[in-house]
């Protein structure tokens, strides 16, 4: 499998994990982040049902590859989705970058993609070794 096909198929699991699956209960309090008994359970449960979407594509890659690398990959799909979900880097980044003192929800939800694709990318790279 080549790094591009990977990623495509990373990125129709995103989609189906953080837009289709994933609740706005769930969307609303994980951005109370790691350190809030609700926020953890929120980012909880949608990593659950997030990495779900993901099984086609890691069977696929074990299937490939290895099942081992099916492993790795998916743990850090899921450790990468976790700590941009948790909505510190991204916050810093819309602060510190962007210098956006009262940013939009929309530059918010762009900066959350952003990061996800980058780290998709990433994956699909150690995927396609």
């Amino acid at each position: 499998m080549s790094w591009s096909e990977a990623l495509l198929a990373f990125l129709v699991s995103h989609a189906v994990g953080d837009v289709l699956l994933q609740t706005d209960w769930q969307a609303q309090m994980k951005l109370r982040g790691l350190g809030d008994p609700v926020g953890r359970r929120a980012l909880a449960g949608h990593l659950a049902t997030y990495m779900l979407a993901f099984l086609p594509a890691l069977v696929w890659i074990g299937a490939e590859t290895s099942a081992v690398r099916a492993v790795a990959v998916g743990v850090l799909v899921a450790i990468t989705h976790l700590l941009v979900d948790d909505g510190r880097l991204v916050s810093e980044w819309l602060s510190k970058v962007k210098r956006a003192a009262d940013p939009t929800t929309a530059l918010s939800i762009a900066v959350d993609q952003s990061f996800h694709a980058v780290c998709l990318l990433g994956a699909a790279l150690v995927a396609a070794i």
